[in-house]
């Protein structure tokens, strides 16, 4: 078989059909295997793996992942691979596990399939029991024209798929832009570790969600469910988007810690809506998590869990000559001007005082806890005469007897007067 040519595997769920919510779930998380996933009837995926084939090490490999992690969300399918869409779901529905490569392969196991698992309507079914038909192998072998003049053309067309004669065009799931998951707990319940470990299990596949579509968030939305039917909201913001739900953890910890519930707890709910078009901390080749500015980010996250969003907040500088005009505060401290602000570390302090301090002077010469030897300038700083705030100074680094680095300047409308404008640290 050409390596071009489609492969479908079926996860057929006996148990089924599940809530739309849940297949949806499911079909997210496939999407890890493969962008090609579509629902069937609310009770299978149908995962077109071809060009996942070297990615994962084989048919067999993504076989045992996804059988793997269906079990571990408490569901027992049965999974079958083949070179059609029609083929797979068949086989899965009649319990048959296998691996097929080729269509004589599948061919061979359809044909003693019984035509209950075709899922046709019941006149149809009704009909083909009254010409005693009750297998694949009986309907292939009837006359193609009779057949389609008996029970319909989409039926023979439907038959075609299946053996593999003609193509099948199925359209895939769209996993939303947004996740949306709930938990109930088990028994009502205000315990700090109790509703983490629930929300825990949240993050758990809002990670698999991230992964599979190789996408980020930065915002969490918590919904703590009380028995009378109202909500605690619990926002979280992350400095930068994250490719990894564990991100929110720590966050999460700190802000349920200074959580004051009116009442108990009974369910769980977590909202994010998913960013493919955001730089996100991520993973290396070998799956360790990379973290941009990592200690910084967390510290900064930490700190606005304690204190509250608003109470964290950062610099950036702003298109501007004047100093005392020259910078702005931000919500994210991590993001306007940063390589800007690296560059002028060395020319510019970064603690710039409130207002310039008017200096004394010896022998023409500015004193700050003795005499100042000047380092570095003049710099020139001449602007704002359109604002009527204009200003004519010379600045210098200058240096103290005790070693500390300061920004002082000279008024140039008065050349007697000197300030102290700054402290490099």
């Amino acid at each position: 078989m050409s390596s071009l040519s489609p492969l479908w595997l079926c996860a057929w769920l006996p148990a089924g059909p599940l809530e739309a919510v849940t297949m949806e779930q499911l079909a997210g998380w496939a999407a890890g295997f493969t962008p090609v996933v579509s629902i069937e009837e609310d009770q299978a995926l149908l995962l077109e793996i071809r060009g996942s084939l070297q990615l994962f090490g084989g048919p067999e490999r993504i076989r045992t992942l996804l059988q793997q992690g269906l079990h571990a969300r408490g569901h027992e399918p049965v999974i079958s691979c083949t070179p059609t869409v029609r083929g797979s779901l068949w086989l899965a529905r009649a319990g048959i596990e296998c691996t097929l490569l080729t269509r004589d392969e599948l061919r061979h196991r359809l044909l003693p399939v019984s035509v209950e698992h075709l899922a046709w309507p019941a006149a149809t079914m009704k009909m083909l029991a009254q010409m005693g038909i009750r297998t694949l192998g009986e309907c292939a072998r009837l006359p193609r024209q009779g057949f389609a003049r008996r029970l319909g053309p989409a039926r023979l067309h439907e038959l075609d798929q299946g053996f593999g004669r003609s193509p099948e065009l199925r359209r895939p799931h769209v996993v939303p832009e947004h996740f949306v998951d709930t938990l109930e707990l088990p028994v009502e319940t205000t315990c700090v570790d109790a509703l983490l470990a629930g929300f825990q299990r949240l993050l758990s596949r809002l990670g698999e969600r991230l992964k599979s579509r190789q996408a980020s968030t930065d915002t969490l939305q918590c919904h703590l469910r009380h028995p009378d039917g109202s909500d605690t909201e619990l926002h979280i913001r992350l400095c930068r988007p994250a490719a990894s739900a564990a991100a929110f953890t720590e966050v999460l910890r700190l802000r349920l810690e200074a959580l004051v519930l009116p009442a108990p707890v009974t369910l769980l709910t977590l909202k994010a809506r998913l960013s493919t078009g955001q730089e996100a901390t991520g993973s290396d080749l070998l799956g360790r998590e990379l973290q941009a500015d990592s200690d910084l980010s967390g510290l900064l996250e930490r700190l606005r869990a304690r204190l509250g969003q608003h109470a964290v907040r950062g610099l950036a500088l702003v298109d501007e000559y004047r100093p005392e005009r020259a910078w702005r505060p931000v919500s994210d401290p991590l993001g306007t001007n940063r390589k800007v602000s690296r560059r002028l570390l060395g020319r510019r302090p970064v603690w710039i005082l409130p207002a310039p301090q008017l200096l004394q002077r010896a022998a023409g010469q500015p004193v700050h806890d003795g005499a100042l030897c000047l380092e570095r300038g003049p710099e020139r700083i001449e602007t704002g005469w359109w604002d009527g705030d204009d200003i004519r100074r010379d600045y210098y680094v200058a240096r103290n007897r005790r070693g500390a680095r300061l920004w002082v300047y000279q008024d140039l409308r008065s050349v007697a007067n000197w300030y102290l404008h700054g402290i490099f640290g």
